[in-house]
């Protein structure tokens, strides 16, 4: 496989998509530049890393853009002063939950609301997002509604792409997670991060500047002591082997007064411990998860779409001037339904159009199990791969589908290219060569491609 000297950014993936929708022509010259560079790679088996580096070459022949950069900026900015205010929100907040204690002159935190208010709600979004990242793709194809928030700011501030080039960079319906997604997911994990940072800042900045006790009396008196050492037993689980003394003993929960002294001095290592390890540590995990998440999608970026597919055909179109021939590029033909066609006329074409040598033609979808069984031996040992000789009024999406199915199986990496003909060896009418066209696209398989046979190449 070829070594990318440039990889996919995210910028590169946003102007790709807005060059995309203004043209998909291929200039001459750029054609024949990035197939002479496809030529001098070194790619194997691997069609999308082909795909790929094509069309980052395309895009890097174009007139630059700054319409990525500028979203990629706006993401960056926005995580910044998401991270600051939620810093602020988390400081307010711990100000804001300090009480009087009923019946003394002290001052200091119900448990109970402590807990909740740091932990719990935070807990909830988590748990929120994570059912969200899973059912809104299957309910909507769209993000969640905390993603969509940040993609509308986003968008709105970088003031760059409309609403359809947005909606196609987050789709997640087409069997690839979004770039842009995992870049909006970020953002709110680093909001994520600077609202514990400012739970732990207020937390010490309360501890230390004024004398403050723990309880847990009052309304939540329906809560009682069994329930509060549960909830305490669990959020224990890993503090004790970070730091023992942050352990709470169930003991001091017996009584509902304000807990002074040694018990005090504990809760608050408690505290500092689960908010910690169970709203900081998690949010740093699913931050650093999105960079992972953005730079494998980038990574392995398939360029499946309709659009992307014309382009490739585009760009990967062979001048058809000279006849190649030899015996180690030779390809098995696949007469799909018997067709009988005369398929040495169709030599001139595959040596000139696809560069491969038609070695021999089998039979398959019909009902001779003898050919059948000896189509299949073929496939498995294709040199070149298959060439899928198809009638263009004869479209069966079901049959093909079933067909192409039992082919991967055999060669789950073979090149099948679906050679569309029309009455005999004779080009397909333009609407029956559409429908096979969109058929295939839909399949997205970067191993499979449709061609209209055309007359005129040099016999």
């Amino acid at each position: 496989m070829a070594k990318e000297k440039d990889q996919w950014r995210l910028q590169d993936l946003i102007d790709f998509e807005i060059a995309l929708e203004e043209s998909s022509e291929v200039s001459a010259s750029a054609g024949d530049e990035i197939r002479e560079g496809l030529s001098q790679q070194d790619f194997g088996k691997d069609e999308g890393a082909k795909r790929r580096w094509g069309l980052l070459r395309w895009l890097r022949l174009r007139p630059e853009r700054e319409a990525g950069q500028r979203v990629v900026g706006v993401t960056r900015f926005l995580g910044i002063v998401l991270l600051g205010l939620m810093f602020l929100g988390g400081i307010g907040l711990i100000r804001g939950l300090i009480m009087e204690v009923r019946g003394t002159s002290l001052r200091g935190f119900n448990i109970w609301i402590l807990l909740a208010a740091t932990i719990g709600v935070q807990g909830l979004f988590l748990l929120g997002g994570v059912i969200g990242y899973f059912l809104m793709p299957k309910i909507t194809g769209g993000l969640d509604w905390v993603r969509e928030l940040i993609g509308v700011l986003v968008k709105k501030c970088s003031g760059t792409l409309d609403e359809k080039i947005w909606r196609k960079l987050t789709d997640l319906r087409s069997g690839q997670k979004s770039a842009v997604a995992w870049r909006l997911g970020r953002v709110i994990q680093l909001g994520g991060i600077g609202w514990n940072l400012g739970l732990l800042t207020g937390l010490f900045g309360v501890l230390w500047f004024t004398e403050t006790i723990f309880f847990w009396e009052s309304s939540f008196s329906r809560f009682g002591p069994t329930s509060l050492k549960n909830v305490v037993t669990v959020l224990s689980l890993g503090i004790s082997g970070i730091n023992p003394s942050g352990v709470v003993d169930a003991s001091w929960l017996a009584n509902e007064r304000p807990t002074t002294g040694s018990p005090s001095a504990i809760w608050k290592a408690f505290f500092f411990f689960a908010i910690f390890l169970w709203g900081l540590l998690p949010r740093l995990f699913f931050y650093l998860l999105t960079i992972f998440k953005e730079r494998k999608t980038l990574k392995n970026l398939h360029f499946q779409d309709p659009a992307h597919r014309k382009l490739w055909r585009g760009i990967t179109r062979v001048e058809r001037t000279v006849v190649i021939e030899g015996p180690s590029d030779g390809v098995v033909l696949l007469d799909v339904g018997g067709l009988n066609l005369e398929t040495e006329k169709l030599r001139p074409f595959l040596l000139q159009t696809l560069r491969v040598n038609p070695e021999k033609t089998y039979s398959v979808g019909i009902l001779d199990e003898e050919k059948e069984a000896e189509a299949w031996s073929a496939i498995k040992k294709a040199p070149c791969g298959l060439v899928l000789l198809v009638e263009g009024w004869s479209l069966s999406p079901k049959q093909m589908i079933s067909l192409i199915n039992r082919i991967r199986e055999a060669a789950d990496d073979a090149a099948i290219r679906v050679l569309v003909l029309g009455d005999g060896v004779e080009p397909p009418e333009d609407k029956d060569f559409a429908q096979w066209q969109k058929f295939i696209d839909e399949l997205r398989d970067p191993n499979l491609e449709c061609i209209a046979y055309e007359e005129g190449v040099i016999s």
